[in-house]
């Protein structure tokens, strides 16, 4: 009896052994289950964000430098690495399958690579095609207005500025909405915009800034025509400005057939008041040679409206005049090499003359004789080598 007790004992020790086990083991089992279950959501909810998150960016290293101290394009005699120069990061959240979030931060050189926000907008894309966005976008005036800082975008080292910095700022607070009308080979696009916005380093500032463009293009023309209105605030050279409207007005067409390329572009500004009048255009031209792409641009500026100031009394009619007036004519040669993928280096040797009694536009010419009109230089020569890319 004794020897069965504890034989019984024994058994049922060996039974429960296995048992238990079995219930860990089961146990591991459920957790181990639960685990990939969680693993699963979280990949699919990592591959749920990733397809709905696009990043991209692109970076500009220039250097320039000048046979004098003009001061065009900011160049002097003394080289420079910061003029030119930038970097900047956009991130596009889709956050349905018509409504993005875009944001794009940008850090330029010149401006000591401060962070700033260049776009910063919500767009949605009804049925009907019709386009809305909202928030800081860029002013859509010029060919390149939407890829003014992605140098790699642009066959040239930098957009002419004798048309590009006519317009003292690139961004607004506001709106648009657009519309695209597709053909069989060709689609034409209407545009209206509107909003407000501030000239950078200035006290100026522009309210009821609204306007309208219209392009169409079958990817080898393109022509634009675009028109905009702002009313100024603030002070700008000296003067008061107290609600001034400006006028905007530009033509621009390009073409590109894998080869050839030509792009041009004209445009005038008109400003109620004492503050210039101009209009500028340029034309450039280029030939792509496998990875090579040699090119010339012929551009100009001038004031339209110099005879308003010189009709003044002789106190203000000078010094506005010597402040106000501009003109010059710029030609450039340059040659772009595509070295490898999303990478394009720049030469460009740029002339710039024909200043007449003029500072040419360029605020570091300093006047020599004011009751002459003569100023230090009458021409410059810039020089350029930049690396634009994107990733």
């Amino acid at each position: 009896m004794h020897f069965n007790v504890k034989a019984l004992s024994v058994a049922i020790s060996i039974a429960l052994v296995p048992a238990a086990a079995f219930a860990d083991e089961a146990t591991d089992a459920k957790v181990a289950k639960l685990e990939q279950q969680v693993q699963a959501l979280q990949a699919q909810q990592t591959k749920s964000l990733t397809e709905k998150f696009n990043f991209n960016g692109f970076i500009s290293g220039a250097y320039i430098s000048s046979d004098n101290d003009a001061g065009y394009n900011g160049a002097s005699s003394s080289a420079d690495f910061s003029q030119d120069s930038k970097i900047g990061f956009q991130g596009t959240f889709n956050i349905s399958n018509q409504t993005q979030a875009v944001l794009q931060l940008m850090m330029k050189g010149e401006n000591d690579w401060d962070v700033e926000a260049e776009w910063a907008y919500l767009s949605h894309r009804f049925d009907n095609g019709t386009k809305i966005r909202g928030g800081k976008l860029r002013v859509p005036l010029f060919m390149y207005s939407d890829y003014l800082d992605v140098g790699y975008a642009q066959p040239f080292a930098r957009p002419p500025t004798e048309v590009y910095d006519q317009v003292p700022f690139s961004s607004y607070t506001g709106g648009d909405i657009s519309y695209d009308f597709e053909f069989e080979d060709s689609t034409l696009t209407l545009q209206g915009f509107g909003g407000e916005s501030t000239v950078p380093n200035s006290d100026l500032d522009l309210s009821n800034i609204m306007g309208a463009n219209v392009s169409w293009t079958d990817l080898t023309w393109t022509f634009r025509a675009v028109y905009g209105q702002t009313d100024l605030d603030g002070e700008a050279n000296g003067l008061i400005i107290d609600n001034e409207q400006a006028v905007f007005n530009g033509l621009g067409g390009s073409f590109d057939n894998g080869s050839v390329i030509a792009i041009a572009e004209w445009t005038t500004v008109e400003i109620d008041g004492l503050l210039s009048d101009h209009a500028s255009g340029y034309l450039t031209v280029g030939y792509r040679i496998k990875s090579f792409t040699p090119y010339a641009t012929i551009a100009y500026v001038k004031t339209t409206d110099d005879d308003v100031r010189s009709n003044l009394p002789p106190q203000l009619a000078l010094p506005l005049s010597l402040g106000l007036n501009e003109k010059r004519t710029a030609y450039s040669l340059g040659l772009r090499w595509d070295a490898i993928d999303n990478v394009a280096i720049k030469f460009d040797l740029t002339y710039a003359t024909d200043f007449g009694d003029t500072n040419g536009g360029l605020e570091t010419n300093p006047v020599i004789n004011p009751f002459t009109k003569q100023f230090q230089f009458d021409d410059t020569l810039v020089y350029t080598v930049k690396f634009d890319a994107v990733f």
